[in-house]
């Protein structure tokens, strides 16, 4: 592309600073790293001991022998075994970094999954790296988040990340792309119609965009439409540079060298609306290039004068900083990289409800512990050990489930058991201390009877009719004088699934997903049984020769009706959860980490199913004509519109890998599964009244349901108090985390807003019967923004995006 106009002062300096000619029309810049998954193939123990000490060793090495040149490390999870086992290297390190040349591309403890992990957790990720880089004298703060590998992202990413106080993010996998491996389609088929891909390929025709998020939230975002690693053979031939295997050979011709940049800019350069080209180097576990500063000195040297093209190595923000100067040239939007992939969604569901049922303890522990008078004690300390261990799960190879059978029980699955250990006795302590007894109060019990195979019950809200011939499922459900019903309802569809880990069989070419069996379609068992807080029903029915347990509870004073799948899915089996309902909707609004967001019924793949956090609502179009539906989930978020009026989740998963026509492995996911164990999977439904989510409050009805299902008794009786150690006035802004803050001092408070987009709001904040003193707005990362004014005994907080953070004491 050729240079517009004149040179900025700012784009001078950052010119300068890079050694980039002022004159140059061109400039493509290698942005080299070692893409490092802390337990993928192997343990991480087996990654460090076979790839990561030597590969620092060689960074550190490279970097000292050539000052201009820039290493990228994404996070800090191998770097700080690195710094913990190596300490003979820790003060060149730490000089490397504090001077910029080992350039932090996040400050994430691990590249996270921003599809399945709380918010939260999300959040202290990227607070406990930036603290332990901090504790030991390294001082750069980034400003980008790096996530080369994440298969999808949230929509509200920008939102996540805004709350953390990062402004670019630079991201690889996004729905309709083409990656190396993963299909038998050819290149050409790519990018998928409808996808995110196409609109930046082939309509926007640009890999640099500002991504908003759902509540306004921008960050300077690049994609790296040709992989992560596209540019790793700039001074090699072979296949591919990865894991150190001898898949390539070193050859570092002028000649050769050329020819690469050639190809990389024919790449590039239409789709680059600025003067400026971002290559990344970096697969998996791969050492530096030797000498790479000398080849492209040598490359500009003989090339650059005939094709004006400027070759440099640089890290994606210094690249991002030059875009950033032609940001007028660049198109705005919202984008949802999804569905990616759809498999993950649900597979290892252990992954996923141990991890979310670990940090609701967690924050009610912390909630509770900001009330104990004194320094930080044991509890805090142990509260801290399970955030430790919590965010490593978020990782994009780990909480998705994702890593193969020995890694999972000899890595993750232990490390997940010893976060929620600790959960417990940080949980158990402060309730100890604080809980009190409490029944459940009110006539919970709804009028019931049976007849025959039919159980029969009715409340305030609802009517409802269960059927042994029909597979225990509901058959008939009123709301008012409307049935809700279109079939067989809390039906369970077993699916023949070909695919794998990652993806589902219907995903690529020569996959199959196809229906199998469905628990309607023979009798069930049907007991029912009262209890104190209401009518419990267990349905035993039979499932592709396997038994299944659906547990029901109907609750007189509340809508929501509470459920439990206990069971195991067989070999190549997917099980599914359905709702065919009378409901007309075009699509599904749910929560996501960082926001809220509407999705289709439908895209590039029949059916879709979807990632949700807590929620997915199918509302009757328009809203406010009718009722709608919503399923809270309190395991794998895998839901979808699978057909008119038909709402369906993913609740048991048992796959191996994915194969094309039966024969043909997929060499891109070379990880295999299986997961023949029982499950339990929580969720509930709730006919929702005429209106959207927010007229139903289903963010905080959701965080009630899933406080309810994880929490033991005696916990959960503390809820209400550990709600009122901080509380706001205004009934859309939830407080979600009471913390201790780790940098700095007083008190940490996050609050998440589900008002309108656009809505601006002001709240009052107070800590109990306390006076608040002062009140600082925060990012995410503890930084102090802001002073907050304080009237009363309240501090006065502005909420302009969906996550606030803000210091009292």
């Amino acid at each position: 592309m050729e240079r517009a106009s004149g040179l900025t002062a700012v784009e001078t300096d950052l010119r300068a600073r890079l050694g980039i000619p002022a004159d140059a029309r061109r400039v493509l810049i290698f942005g080299e790293t070692s893409h490092w998954d802390p337990n993928w193939l192997f343990t991480s123990e087996q990654y460090f001991r076979l790839r990561i000490r030597r590969i620092l060793e060689a960074v550190i090495d490279e970097l000292e022998a050539e000052p201009r040149r820039v290493f990228s490390v994404e996070s800090l999870f191998f770097f700080r075994m690195f710094w913990e086992r190596v300490p003979a290297l820790r003060d060149r390190a730490r000089a490397l970094i504090n001077r910029g040349q080992l350039r932090l591309t996040g400050s994430g403890i691990t590249t996270p999954d921003t599809l399945i992990p709380d918010t939260e957790a999300i959040l202290r990720d990227y607070l406990h790296g930036q603290e332990w880089l901090r504790v030991h004298g390294m001082t750069p703060e980034p400003r980008i988040a790096y996530l080369p590998d994440d298969f999808g992202h949230s929509p509200a990413l920008p939102s996540v990340l805004h709350a953390l106080g990062f402004e670019q993010a630079g991201i690889t996998r996004i729905d309709g792309m083409y990656f190396v491996g993963t299909d038998l389609r050819s290149r050409r088929r790519f990018p998928l119609p409808g996808s995110s891909a196409e609109l930046l390929l082939e309509k926007l025709r640009s890999l640099d965009f500002v991504w908003r998020g759902p509540d306004g939230a921008e960050v300077l975002c690049h994609w790296n439409a040709f992989t992560y690693f596209q540019g790793d053979m700039l001074a090699h031939r072979g296949i591919i540079r990865w894991m150190g295997l001898p898949l390539r050979m070193s050859w570092r011709t002028a000649r050769h060298v050329a020819r690469r940049i050639r190809g990389f800019v024919g790449q590039l350069e239409p789709l680059a609306r600025t003067p400026y080209m971002f290559c990344p180097i970096g697969c998996d576990f791969i050492g530096p290039i030797p000498r790479l500063v000398e080849l492209l000195d040598r490359y500009n040297g003989l090339q650059y004068p005939e094709n004006g093209v400027w070759a440099v190595n640089a890290a994606m923000d210094d690249y991002l900083d030059l875009v950033a100067c032609h940001r007028d040239a660049l198109p705005e939007l919202e984008l949802d990289p999804n569905p990616y992939w759809m498999g993950f969604y649900a597979s290892r569901p252990e992954t996923k409800y141990r991890t979310n049922r670990t940090t609701c303890k967690l924050e009610l522990a912390e909630k509770l512990a900001v009330r104990r008078e004194g320094p930080p004690d044991g509890v805090q300390q142990t509260i801290r050990a399970a955030w430790d261990l919590v965010v490593v799960s978020n990782h994009h190879d780990f909480i998705t489930g994702t890593s193969p059978d020995r890694v999972f029980h000899k890595e993750q699955r232990p490390l997940l058991r010893e976060a929620e250990s600790h959960a417990d006795r940080a949980l158990g302590a402060v309730c100890c201390e604080q809980c009190g007894d409490a029944a459940p109060s009110g006539d919970s019990l709804p009028d019931w009877r049976r007849e025959g195979s039919r159980i029969e019950l009715s409340t305030d809200h609802y009517r409802a009719v269960l059927d042994e011939g029909a597979g225990g499922c509901l058959v008939e459900l009123w709301v008012g004088q409307h049935q809700m019903l279109a079939g067989p309802a809390n039906d369970l569809a077993a699916h023949y699934d070909t695919g794998g880990l990652w993806r589902m069989g219907h995903e690529y070419l020569g996959g199959q997903f196809r229906e199998r069996d469905r628990a309607s379609l023979r009798p069930a068992r049907l007991e029912a049984r009262e209890r104190p807080d209401g009518l419990e029903i267990r349905v035993e029915s039979v499932l592709c020769g396997r038994p299944v347990v659906r547990w029901m509870w109907f609750d007189a004073r509340s809508p929501i009706i509470r459920m439990r799948l206990v069971g195991s899915a067989a070999t190549r089996r997917t099980i599914t959860c359905r709702f065919p309902t009378t409901i007309s909707a075009p699509g599904l609004v749910m929560d996501v980490p960082g926001g809220f967001v509407e999705r289709p019924a439908s895209k590039l793949y029949e059916p879709t199913f979807w990632p949700a956090r807590t929620f997915a609502h199918m509302e009757h179009a328009p809203a406010e004509h009718g009722s709608g539906l919503a399923v809270f989930m309190g395991g794998p978020a895998c839901v979808g519109i699978t057909a008119a009026g038909v709402l369906e989740w993913v609740a048991l998963r048992n796959v191996h890998r994915e194969w094309a026509y039966g024969v043909f492995p997929l060499l891109a996911h070379p990880a295999t599964g299986h997961d023949p164990e029982v499950h339990h999977f929580e969720y509930a439904v709730w006919f929702t009244r005429s209106g959207d989510f927010r007229d139903n409050r289903l963010p905080s009805q959701a965080r009630r349901l899933m406080r309810g299902i994880w929490l033991p008794e005696r916990a959960r009786r503390l809820c209400d108090r550990a709600e009122d150690v901080v509380s706001t006035d205004d009934e859309r802004v939830m407080v979600t985390t009471v913390k201790r803050a780790d940098r700095g001092e007083g008190i940490i408070v996050r609050l998440q807003s589900f008002a309108p987009p656009g809505e601006d709001l002001q709240i009052r904040l107070r800590f109990g019967g306390a006076r608040v003193r002062t009140a600082h707005l925060c990012d995410a990362r503890e930084r102090d923004l802001a002073g907050l004014p304080v009237e009363g005994r309240a501090a006065v907080v502005p909420v302009r995006r969906a996550l606030t953070t803000v210091r009292l004491s």
